[in-house]
């Protein structure tokens, strides 16, 4: 991901000019250090521009970049240690406010020594690293001249094409409803169908055996049409099993399985599939134009349709290729370079596996998107994700650039999602509020793997070649890799940020072995994670900002140590159902801005949550036994949401709800025994 370093230096300048100096200070001998830092990254900033262009071509030039990179993480992650320290400091310094008996404070004078001590010597070495690097550029003669091409998003209110609006596919329709009223022996029709727009609605919340049998009894004796859309992965044990349960409708009936997987077909078909050819020319035209103009606005730019045919051409008749493009192109309808330039792109040439059409819209995105798109190459193809974690992993990662406006991170992140699902880099598959959720085309996937190189690794079965690099790793079925393996794979790894652990039995190892060796970890989840205790060294992750436990039916208790974790900005304990209570001095955690929570107690404590001052989000969720919150609510004044979900047994809201002023969203459902004032 050498080509987004410019996103990286950017914000890493800023927090070189920041508060965090502050603590710098403190440090004797380290200013000169950072000035000498500052001053030569801002001239390296300056001819970026023109290093990111030329790596296509330039070996040596791409290497550079990789090494600047790294030296930019390797520093950011030295100011995280200022910035932690300062938190604990300010932690500390609340913690003897607000004691009963206020004891004498005593600064611990022999750590803040050794701490400096080792924050001056790792200045200096990144200093003399630097050097090198920028001896290094001065062999390049790169250019200041040279500016970012970058096209702008278009405006947040055009209406996306809708999925109900096809485009061509006539003799395709046609073959289809041919087979559907043919006559057979009663078996099923199966229909493969390669591109697939959409997904239909998951009924999580319902047990399976619950929904098969109230599936027999739906279709018993009927006649049906049934469509499975989007058919990723399943085994020829999984398709009897689904054609056992539907044994029982008449005659007559059929099954359209749509897939961009061409050996479902072998798997579940009782007839050949229907491969879906490329769109033809015309048809692909009146996809580029639905996606790059309002309707009927193409008359007004021939000029611009000239060229949007040549694009259309070199697309292949690729749908997602055009879509992506002429959702790309339709901000710039007053700019015919930036139309030429896609045209003209030497990207068109390149011999890959992805897209040149999709390489071209990600190379056009502003640097700080490239890094947020890449970012989404942790998940696994087809997975769901929801915007309120993936945000909350990009602002934990630190991903959201913040603006002079000061606006929100969470509200930058929505607007960084939505120009990706804009750009058709993002598929919208369905609402469960607050949650909207997301997922990418398999080819998009791929384009967001391939352009994340080695700092990001998704093992999905095996952990080989992950590269030393690698900054973010997921293990979606841990318990499939054999421990040893799962060892070699870590021990290779320093840098690492994100760990993502994801319904496995080898959680507990390998959790124990990633808090002690990856101390620079900012991301840990754990979802539908099985153990019932949380090591209480997890509070030496003083760098930690999200840690989700979303799903765990076991864990009874947290840790202490847990408190500790100053830098937590996203707490996510939610269906948590057997999770006891929370931790007594929660108040600590004084950098929280998100926290869900599922727990078995009566009430919440005085002087807990109510402390929690940089709370933006609050969900509480499926607590079987709250009768009520707590009563210093009015103390969050920063809370702009608040969503309280399955609480059958809460009675009242605290008085001080009312006085929540940036409180935008607050949103109740089935808490049957709630009261609200008449008057309220």
């Amino acid at each position: 991901m050498s080509e987004v370093v410019s996103s990286i230096l950017g914000p890493l300048l800023e927090k070189l000019a920041s508060s965090t100096v502050e603590e710098i200070q403190l440090v004797g001998g380290v200013k000169d250090d950072q000035e000498k830092l500052k001053n030569k990254l801002e001239m390296i900033e300056k001819v970026l521009a023109d290093a990111e262009q030329k790596q296509t071509k330039e070996e040596a030039m791409r290497l550079w970049l990789s090494r600047l990179k790294d030296f930019c993480y390797d520093v950011e992650d030295v100011l995280d240690e200022f910035e932690a320290r300062a938190l604990w400091r300010q932690a500390r310094l609340t913690e003897y406010l607000t004691l009963k008996s206020k004891v004498h404070y005593q600064a611990p004078w022999l750590s803040n020594f050794i701490f400096q001590f080792k924050m001056a010597h790792k200045m200096k070495k990144l200093r003399k690293r630097l050097d090198g690097i920028n001896e290094e550029r001065t062999q390049f003669n790169l250019s200041s001249d040279v500016a970012n091409k970058i096209i702008v998003p278009r405006r947040e209110t055009h209406s996306f094409v809708s999925p109900s609006n096809v485009i061509g596919r006539i003799n395709e329709t046609k073959s289809i409803i041919e087979l559907l009223i043919s006559s057979d022996d009663g078996g099923a029709t199966t229909i493969e169908i390669i591109p697939i727009i959409g997904m239909g609605e998951k009924c999580d919340s319902w047990a399976l055996e619950m929904l098969q049998n109230q599936l027999r009894h739906l279709v018993e004796d009927k006649r049906c049409l049934f469509v499975m859309d989007d058919v990723w992965e399943v085994t020829r044990e999984d398709w009897v099993g689904l054609r056992d349960l539907l044994g029982g409708v008449s005659e007559g009936s059929k099954i359209i399985v749509t897939s961009r997987n061409q050996s479902i077909a072998s798997i579940m078909g009782t007839v050949p599939p229907l491969n879906l050819a490329n769109l033809s020319r015309e048809d692909s035209l009146i996809l580029f134009v639905n996606c790059a103009f309002d309707q009927g606005q193409e008359k007004n730019y021939p000029d611009l349709m000239v060229i949007g045919e040549e694009i259309v051409s070199k697309c292949g008749g690729n749908p997602l290729a055009v879509k992506t493009l002429g959702s790309l192109l339709f901000s710039k309808k007053n700019n015919r370079t930036d139309w030429e330039y896609v045209r003209d792109s030497e990207m068109w040439q390149l011999e890959t596996d992805i897209l040149p059409s999709l390489r071209i819209s990600y190379d056009l995105m502003p640097s700080y998107l490239k890094r947020c798109f890449a970012y989404c190459s942790i998940f696994l193809k087809n997975y769901e994700f929801n915007n309120l974690d993936l945000i909350q992993l990009w602002i934990s990662n630190g991903l959201i650039q913040s603006s002079g406006n000061n606006k929100e991170l969470e509200e930058i992140g929505r607007q960084y999602l939505e120009e990706l699902w804009s750009r058709s880099f993002f598929d919208f598959v369905r609402e469960d509020y607050p949650f909207l959720f997301f997922r990418m085309h398999d080819l998009i996937h791929e384009l967001a793997i391939s352009v994340a190189q080695t700092e990001l690794s998704n093992m999905k079965v095996h952990a080989q070649d992950i590269s030393p690099e690698t900054r973010h790793i997921s293990f979606p079925n841990p318990s499939r890799i054999p421990k040893d393996e799962l060892h070699g794979c870590l021990s290779k790894l320093s840098r690492i940020r994100t760990i993502m652990l994801e319904d496995g039995s080898s959680g507990e190892f390998l959790l124990e072995m990633c808090i002690s060796r990856f101390k620079h970890l900012r991301v840990l989840w754990l979802d539908y994670s099985s153990f019932d205790l949380l090591p209480s060294s997890i509070g030496s992750l003083k760098h930690l900002r999200f840690l989700s436990l979303w799903g765990n039916w076991d864990i009874k208790k947290l840790p202490d140590s847990i408190c500790k974790l100053h830098n937590l900005q996203c707490l996510d304990l939610g269906l948590c159902m057997e999770l006891e209570e929370l931790p007594a001095d929660i108040k600590n955690l004084i950098s929280l801005r998100v926290l869900y929570i599922t727990t078995k107690q009566q009430r919440f404590p005085e002087r807990g949550i109510g402390c929690l001052t940089s709370l933006r989000w609050l969900l509480i969720a499926s607590c079987e036994n709250l009768e009520a919150l707590f009563d210093d609510i009015q103390l969050l004044t920063s809370l702009r949401k608040m969503f309280i979900v399955h609480c059958p047994k809460l009675a009242s809201l605290p008085q001080g709800i009312k006085n929540l002023n940036a409180l935008e969203d607050l949103w109740i459902r089935y808490c049957r025994n709630l009261k609200l004032p008449e008057d309220e």
